[in-house]
Parts: structure tokens; C-alpha cells; sequence
């Protein structure tokens, strides 16, 4: 945007989602579109990208030499002598918890961190507190807060536009708090906190910490949720079933969210049936590049920041109560 202010910008991990999913990815992306933090700064026009840091120095020899963006193995040094106005975060989930409270003291305008902020909900609690004390806005990347496919579900929820919520079923692998917690954030951004939960029964996570959870978030004027853990040996794809009485939504392992109508059956007298009336891919490379523009957003003062630091603790405390459920510990 021609006159806008340019912001600078630091990133800290160069793996999957800082730099690798985008590698050779070039001609296969829309000019707008990007699956990593460094492919998301350096097509914004309100940050440039000048350095990164990461303590791999494998990752870091894969960016080209000739971008000219400085390249560091220790993320204090960079801050240190960039001083950069935004901070990303995208190394590692065990290491966010040291950085964010690390670099509150390099003072930066915003930063912008990968899930979970940590790995404890008093951890979380400690982060959202020194931020807010600090005056530092945090946003936490919980990818489909920035998708409008998944803003226009919550809409047809609240406008009623598939009638009473019957039942809500969210499939997933990878660790509760690793995966499951994409899931959460929607389940609270879509239906409030739950009255009650049941956890049911676990299976092998993404780590031996994280475990993959089934469980079920009661409402006593809602619908149930049910949430099914499934082996990531044998399967590793996340879906979403949405059942109300005049119509479903489905977001389906093809990355598609599929709409449904309630409708007569044409086969049996007296009894509906769901058909689908359209299956739309979910555009998740627009969702990296909507977060920064919400972020510019915030720092000129135009918006509120779509995932903060204070969501981040209703998910936490909430897979805090799915643990503390947990049948296998009682």
C-alpha cells in the first residue's frame, strides 16, 4: 500500500511453518497467498523482513544468501542489533515459553507467536500478564481465526441459518494440546465455555506429553461436542461435523467445507435427509497473510487483535480440565 507505513520484522525459527513448507513452493502460490511466516513478511506490503534467527544452522544455509535478510544462530543477538518492530515466533512449542519471556526486554511494538504460547496454562497465564503489563500486543496464531471460511460458519451458527445445533463432532490426531487446541479455540469461539466436560479415553500425541484425548464439552443450553482422538500412526487428518436442524456443515479431511440442506426424502414419505449443495476448498494460504494485515491493523490502531493472549488461557485452562478428567488418572 503506496505510503502506508513499513514496519520491520524479525523472525525466529526457520522449520516447517517459518520457512520449509513454502521451499519450492514459488510458482504453485498466488502472488497474495503464503504457507510460512518469511513467504507471509516478504509479500506484505506493510512489514519487511530483515533478519531471522534459528540455532540450526542447516535450516538457515537453505535461505538464499541472496535476499538480503541477515541470518543469525542466536535470536538475542539479532534482537540486540535489529531491533525490530514486530517479533515472530516460529521455532519449536517446547522453546516459546523461554523466548516470549525472554524478549520482553528488547521491547519490541508486537509479537506474534506460533501455538501454544506455552506449554502450561500458568505458564500461559505468566506470558498474557507480562505482556499486558509491558503494553506489548501478543497474537497467537491459531490459523483459522484469520480464515474467512471458518468466520462465515460462525455466522450461519449465529444467525440460525441451519436451525438448532443437534451435535457438533471434531476428528483429530497429533496431541491435545499440539492439534486439538485449532479445535477448542473453535469450539469456544463458536459455542462459549462448557458447563461440563467427560474425557473418555486417550491415544499415543504427538509427544509422550501430549497426548491425543477423546472427550465431550457439555452445555446446558447448547449441544454436546464430542471430540475423537484418533492413532497418528494410522491416520493424521483433522474433520468438523456441524448438525443442526435445517442444514450441516462439514469441513472434511480434503481441507472443503461442505454445505448441506435439510430436505424431504424422495425415497421414504415422512422422513429428511442432509444433501450437499456445495464443497469449497478452505483457502489456507490466505490465512498467514491475513494474520500480518490484522496485525498492521493493530499497530496503526484500526482493530482489536483477532487471537490474543487471553484466548490462549480459556483454551489452556479448558484442556486443563480435560486433563484433570481423565478417567485413566482417577
Amino acid at each position: 500500500m503506496s505510503g502506508s507505513k513499513i514496519y520491520t520484522a524479525a523472525l525466529i525459527g526457520c522449520g516447517d511453518i517459518g520457512y520449509l513448507f513454502d521451499k519450492d513452493k514459488g510458482s504453485e502460490l498466488k502472488s497474495n497467498e503464503a504457507l510460512t511466516h518469511f513467504r507471509a513478511l516478504n509479500i506484505s506490503d506493510h512489514f519487511k523482513l530483515v533478519s531471522v534467527a534459528d540455532t540450526n544452522l542447516n535450516a538457515l544455509n537453505i535461505i538464499d544468501n541472496q535476499s538480503g535478510i541477515k541470518k543469525y544462530d542466536d535470536y538475542r543477538i539479532m534482537l540486540e542489533e535489529q531491533k525490530p518492530d514486530l517479533v515472530t515466533i516460529a521455532s519449536d512449542d517446547e522453546s516459546h515459553y523461554p523466548i516470549l519471556t525472554d524478549i520482553l526486554k528488547f521491547k519490541p511494538k508486537f509479537v506474534f507467536c506460533e501455538k501454544p504460547l506455552a506449554k502450561t496454562f500458568e505458564e500461559i497465564k505468566e506470558v498474557s500478564r507480562k505482556y499486558n503489563e509491558a503494553e506489548i500486543p501478543l497474537q497467537v496464531n491459531y490459523t483459522r481465526r484469520f480464515l474467512n471460511e471458518f468466520e462465515e460458519i460462525k455466522k450461519s451458527i449465529d444467525e440460525n441459518k441451519i436451525g438448532k445445533i443437534e451435535s457438533v463432532t471434531f476428528y483429530y490426531s497429533r496431541g491435545l494440546v499440539h492439534n486439538a487446541s485449532h479445535y477448542i479455540d473453535i469450539a469456544l469461539w463458536y459455542f462459549g465455555e462448557p458447563d461440563d466436560v467427560i474425557s473418555i479415553s486417550e491415544k499415543r500425541g504427538i509427544t509422550d506429553e501430549d497426548k491425543s484425548v477423546s472427550f465431550i464439552l457439555k452445555y446446558s443450553n447448547g449441544p454436546e461436542i464430542i471430540f475423537i482422538a484418533l492413532d497418528i500412526d494410522k491416520l493424521s487428518f483433522a474433520e468438523i461435523d456441524i448438525i443442526g436442524t435445517l442444514g450441516r456443515i462439514k469441513y472434511n479431511y480434503k481441507g472443503e467445507i461442505e454445505i448441506y440442506t435439510n430436505n424431504e426424502n424422495p425415497l421414504f414419505k415422512g422422513y429428511k435427509i442432509y444433501e450437499c449443495i456445495c464443497a469449497e476448498k478452505v483457502k489456507f494460504e490466505r490465512a498467514l497473510p491475513e494474520a500480518y494485515e490484522n496485525i498492521f491493523e493493530v499497530m496503526t490502531g484500526n482493530t482489536g487483535i483477532r487471537s490474543n493472549s487471553e484466548n490462549s488461557i480459556k483454551i489452556f485452562k479448558l484442556i486443563k480440565r480435560i486433563r484433570e478428567k481423565s478417567i485413566w488418572q482417577n
